[in-house]
């Protein structure tokens, strides 16, 4: 997997950054992550010249971590979404999606708000914002790797979430 910096506006808005991300990607799976004035394109695709190889971690490595996600639970195929200062809940979801992926969450610090999506044209919706920044430590190598790899949660990936950062 490569990691591609792509340099952009910062006045993108999500819905254009997936747009543009999918235009690159071409049909290929992507994880990508909005930094502000760039996008951060993971992909198995060679997309840009200066392409980072995707950092490996063996079993016990400890590794300081970001990672944006969408909290939610689903009932009744409707995603519901925790109050923004639930810090607690949070922790337990990044838990339990650690416990999947293959890491131990050592330390972690949270900030939540909601994310207004706009095509401009007929979908406008909100989801959970959920930014993580932390330490972990890897306990099995396949997992992570797959993790680094796929992304982390189900929800809003396509819109910039999920790509676990180290």
């Amino acid at each position: 997997m490569l990691d591609h910096i792509i340099p952009k506006p910062p006045t993108i808005k999500p819905y254009q950054a997936h747009q543009m991300v999918q235009g690159l990607a071409d049909g290929n799976p992507v994880l990508f992550a909005d930094k502000g004035d760039r996008l951060l394109v993971r992909t198995s695709q060679k997309l840009t010249k200066d392409a980072q190889q995707v950092r490996q971690c063996l079993a016990g490595d400890v590794v300081g971590f970001e990672l944006r996600a969408c909290v939610s639970k689903k009932r009744k195929g409707k995603h519901l979404y925790p109050d923004a200062s639930d810090w607690r809940v949070r922790h337990q979801w990044l838990d339990r999606q650690a416990e999947k992926h293959g890491f131990e969450v050592l330390t972690v610090n949270c900030h939540a708000e909601r994310l207004v999506i706009d095509d401009q044209r007929t979908r406008k919706f909100a989801v959970d914002q959920t930014d993580f920044v932390g330490v972990l430590k890897v306990v099995d190598e396949e997992k992570f790797k797959a993790a680094l790899e796929k992304g982390i949660g189900s929800t809003a990936r396509t819109f910039g979430f999920g790509m676990l950062e180290i």
